[in-house]
């Protein structure tokens, strides 16, 4: 269904945003009216055979239409060109419209588990069972796993969290569908009232889903860290250009889907070209813009390259820095020799992992370095990563 209708308006879009934009409008529209007709059946016969897990479902699903509404206003927001309050976009948008929808998951199974405890107090009678809720249920099923697809498809494609934590809630719809056949199975061949048990596991799940979004997408707003992998392609693709030995200070930002920031510092040979290395490092940056979607900066540092007195020094402070923790790395390493002492001028990076403030690390490793050499005289930067 979402192929054809892409196929209507796919003249329309002019370049890959455009066509991010359609298919998220798309896929939000269908859902609105499939999670509109699924609340309407589910609604009226959970009141007509006194099933409140149907009721529930029903519930459910009408909340899902507002969360399609939230994914679309996401949508409409996040596609806004830059302006000058917002000169990197509006992507961020869509994060807040997947923590809308997080919300509204909470507020959801929140209100049903509610509603399944009071009916367990009030020893409510168990729903009548008729052929139409179980076909209506069924088709529910088959309805939502429809959706799970064609919006976890779309939500890898295109990068999209709302379409991606919409697509984790319709799968929680089936187990939510699955649960209130269950409990129909029990009561008509067993006799077993789990009605209101059911819907309380319903509502159970839904919290645990609603949890699972929120966690994710608030982690998106501050400044979750990247991929490894995204970060080793990045470092891999500047190192592959002879003339760069190292790349260091590698930092993604990210404002949203399709708008992402890339600064780094690379290590180039103090003694070459400047004209010629800031060539290169233009052509790296439109390298990196292109192959990773992205808009990146690289700042130049320049490093000492095959000078025996520096290679040694750096590598003892590497040894004495090791004895501190081996995860501590060193770059950006000048050697500045005086009448009286010798400068070693660099910048740690360190793990957050390791729990020594940067002070207290910064001590230690000046402690360290100087016991090596009472000439030495570290003037020490802490990176963290």
């Amino acid at each position: 269904m979402i192929a054809l209708i892409s196929r209507l308006f796919s003249h329309r879009w002019k370049d890959e945003e455009a066509v991010r934009h359609g298919y998220g409008m798309i896929c939000g529209a269908v859902g609105i009216l499939l999670n509109l007709i699924l609340s309407c059946f589910k609604i009226v016969l959970g009141m007509l055979i006194g099933s409140l897990a149907i009721q529930a479902d029903g519930f459910n699903n009408l909340g899902d239409v507002g969360s399609s509404l939230v994914s679309l206003g996401g949508f409409v927001l996040s596609n806004k060109k830059p302006d000058t309050e917002h000169p990197f976009g509006h992507g961020r948008a869509e994060y807040l419209s997947a923590l809308i929808i997080a919300f509204l998951i909470l507020l959801m199974g929140f209100e049903l588990a509610k509603s399944s405890i009071e009916s367990l107090i009030a020893h409510t009678p168990a729903p009548v069972f008729v052929l139409a809720a179980f076909v209506v249920l069924l088709c529910s099923i088959g309805v939502k796993l429809y959706m799970a697809f064609y919006n976890t498809r779309y939500g890898k494609r295109y990068n999209s969290s709302a379409m991606l934590a919409t697509a984790k809630d319709s799968l929680f719809d089936c187990i939510t569908s699955g649960a209130v056949l269950l409990s129909m199975a029990l009561n008509h061949f067993w006799g077993l009232n789990a009605d209101p048990w059911c819907s309380l596991a319903v509502s159970l799940l839904i919290l645990w889903g609603g949890y699972g979004t929120a966690k994710d997408t608030v982690d998106l707003l501050l400044g979750k860290k990247a991929d490894p992998e995204l970060l080793q392609s990045i470092a891999d693709t500047v190192t592959g250009h002879e003339g760069v030995m190292g790349v260091h200070d590698l930092i993604v930002h990210d404002y949203g889907p399709g708008r992402m920031m890339i600064t780094l510092h690379a290590e180039v040979d103090e003694e070459a070209d400047m004209l010629a290395t800031h060539d290169l490092i233009d052509n790296i940056e439109w390298e990196l813009n292109k192959k990773f979607n992205c808009l990146s900066t690289i700042h130049m540092d320049p490093i000492a390259v095959n000078n025996p007195e520096t290679d040694a020094a750096k590598e003892q402070v590497k040894q004495a820095l090791n004895r501190i923790d081996e995860r501590i790395t060193v770059h950006d390493f000048r050697l500045v020799r005086g009448q009286t002492h010798t400068n070693l001028v660099f910048d740690i990076c360190a793990p957050y992992e390791i729990k020594l403030s940067d002070g207290e690390l910064k001590a230690r490793a000046v402690k360290e370095i100087v016991a090596l050499n009472e000439a030495f005289n570290p003037v020490i930067t802490i990176d963290r990563r």
